[in-house]
């Protein structure tokens, strides 16, 4: 038997020594490499004692870069291992949110480092069908739209001015949002009641409170009253449409009942021109002074007529649609009225309405301007000049030309194309000359959403004209909408990078035109830059750049960033 000696003893024991502690710091490795996004398996235990502690926010960090210290302390927990700081601390500083979701028979709290949505085209992208993912807007229950005119059925705007005023950019998404919605809803059938042929017009003919004659313009029948005429109703469909004009002074209410007892709210629409006021304690709606003698296709969306109303009142009260329901139609004054009808819905008709508007109001150059000052006393652009109203931007210009595109596809009807032709010479014409096209370095051209001086190039603007002018290139024999949309798709592929933050994306390039702090783009702008792009990668099937750019900025609304170097 050999002997062990005290030597071998002590080398044996350290071994094992050693042995345990690699073990242990193996160990304890894994447990601080672990992801902070990791799920946590095994939760804290309610016993944990918690501890208060205060968390200071960035000292060693403002000395080694000689800013000033801000002192401020953050009112934390700790268990000794972990540190548990508030959730209003982590929303504030890093812009994230949050909020208390039910996960079956639990409770979680949802961290979001983002908001808005994308949305990834199911197929090429086509003139004649959705514009985008506009079905999901619902324009006329901003807060920036006063209500929607009763004259021409299009939203009136207080962005830049409380007095509201037509801006041609939110009438077309006004338009493109229906249009959109009717052709997503083209296999439901909409549900309407005609009201001219029911009882309450037998009684009125009787009653000699109304007649029914030829118009002289259209030939056809329609009722005329010359005193109060009432429709007695009782639906829950909240779309009033009817043909009206005022003879002399006529005027109608609309009567609409809430789930509140005895709670009627009445809705007037008067031969004023404020498109929204108070008079006489009553909210009317204005149809305009000097629409005596013409024909207008008035279309009423009563749900939101009352909101709007409410708003103005600055009543946080709201209704649910299915909380209201009309009961009568009332109207006085001389005039003639005819195709009254109560409808769910009618998305096809109000974008007409947008669609006429554009026919209506386009100028001897072919654009919309819009008639409000921009970047007054330079609040927005500090470092550029105060734009007077009368302006065109690219954006208001294009979307046009998307409205005006789908209403020739829809009814064939030649004016809306000869229209959607001649808007496109704005575009050749300088931003300093009252166009809307700059150029970056000299080089590349850039459709201006906001003529400012010097130029902005914002980016969602811009490529929302190029979906324009791609629209009216794919009907157009002309060459002119081709060239721009070509010459344009060159520039964003050149410019595109400059947009990138490496965490989000820009909103426009004024720090490098103007010198000044950039801009970055909210999230709902951010995510509109990745909708946009893929649905220009809808067409450009072959721009890997398009598809790659979307792609990484996509991600960056999940908290992913650039690399280091």
């Amino acid at each position: 038997m050999g002997r062990i000696s005290l030597k071998n003893i002590f080398f044996i024991l350290l071994g094992v020594l050693g042995l345990v502690y690699l073990v242990y710091k193996n160990r304890c490795n894994v447990e601080s490499q672990k992801s902070l996004f990791e799920p946590i398996t095994e939760p804290y235990k309610e016993t944990s004692k918690l501890d208060n502690l205060t968390c200071v926010l960035n000292k060693e960090v403002s000395k080694n870069i000689g800013f000033k210290l801000s002192n401020k302390k953050i009112f934390c927990k700790t268990d000794g291992r972990e540190v548990f700081i508030p959730f209003s601390f982590v929303k504030n500083y890093y812009e994230a949110r949050g909020d208390y979701v039910q996960n079956g028979a639990s409770r979680d709290f949802e961290i979001s480092h983002s908001y808005s949505k994308v949305y990834t085209p199911k197929s090429k992208y086509d003139p004649s069908g959705q514009f985008m993912h506009f079905k999901s807007f619902n324009v006329e229950s901003r807060s920036r739209v006063k209500c929607i005119s009763a004259s021409d059925g299009v939203p009136v705007s207080t962005q830049w001015s409380p007095a509201g005023y037509y801006y041609p950019t939110q009438i077309a998404q006004f338009s493109l949002s229906h249009f959109s919605n009717h052709v997503a809803n083209l296999h439901k059938e909409a549900q309407k009641i005609l009201i001219e042929d029911g009882d309450s017009i037998k009684i009125a003919l009787e009653n000699n409170a109304a007649d029914r004659v030829i118009d002289q313009e259209s030939k056809s029948l329609v009722i005329e009253f010359k005193d109060t005429l009432d429709f007695h109703v009782s639906s829950e469909y909240l779309i009033l449409c009817l043909d009206f004009k005022s003879i002399d002074e006529a005027a109608f209410k609309i009567f609409v009942e809430t789930d509140v007892k005895d709670e009627t709210i009445v809705l007037n629409y008067f031969p004023v021109d404020e498109f929204l006021s108070v008079r006489n304690d009553e909210i009317v709606f204005g149809f305009g002074s000097k629409t005596d003698g013409e024909w207008l296709r008035i279309t009423r969306d009563v749900a939101t007529d009352i909101d709007k109303v409410l708003s103005m009142k600055k009543s946080p009260h709201r209704y649910k649609k299915t909380s209201l329901k009309i009961s009568l139609l009332q109207f006085s004054g001389h005039g003639q009225v005819t195709n009254i009808s109560l409808s769910n819905e009618e998305h096809l008709r109000m974008f007409f309405h947008g669609a006429k508007w554009f026919l209506k109001n386009q100028d001897k150059n072919g654009g919309w301007p819009s008639e409000v000052v921009f970047n007054k006393d330079r609040k927005k652009y500090p470092k550029a000049e105060e734009i007077p109203a009368g302006w065109y931007g690219a954006m208001c210009q294009g979307q046009a030309l998307s409205v005006l595109v789908r209403a020739f596809l829809t009814s064939g009807d030649q004016k809306y194309l000869a229209a959607a032709e001649k808007a496109v010479g704005v575009f050749n014409v300088t931003s300093s000359e009252g166009g809307v096209r700059a150029v970056f370095m000299d080089k590349h051209p850039w459709y201006e959403e906001y003529p400012t001086n010097p130029p902005t190039f914002i980016l969602n603007g811009f490529m929302y004209s190029l979906l324009g002018l791609y629209d009216l290139k794919s009907i157009s024999k002309g060459k002119v909408a081709k060239h721009l949309y070509e010459s344009g798709l060159e520039s964003l592929m050149a410019l595109l990078p400059l947009y990138d933050s490496g965490s989000g994306t820009f909103y426009d390039l004024r720090h490098f035109t103007m010198k000044t702090a950039p801009k970055g783009a909210r999230w709902d702008y951010h995510s509109t830059h990745v909708n946009q792009l893929l649905t220009l990668f809808s067409i450009e099937r072959n721009s890997k750049l398009l598809k790659e750019t979307a792609e990484r900025w996509r991600g960056y609304m999940i908290g992913l960033r650039s690399s280091h170097n």
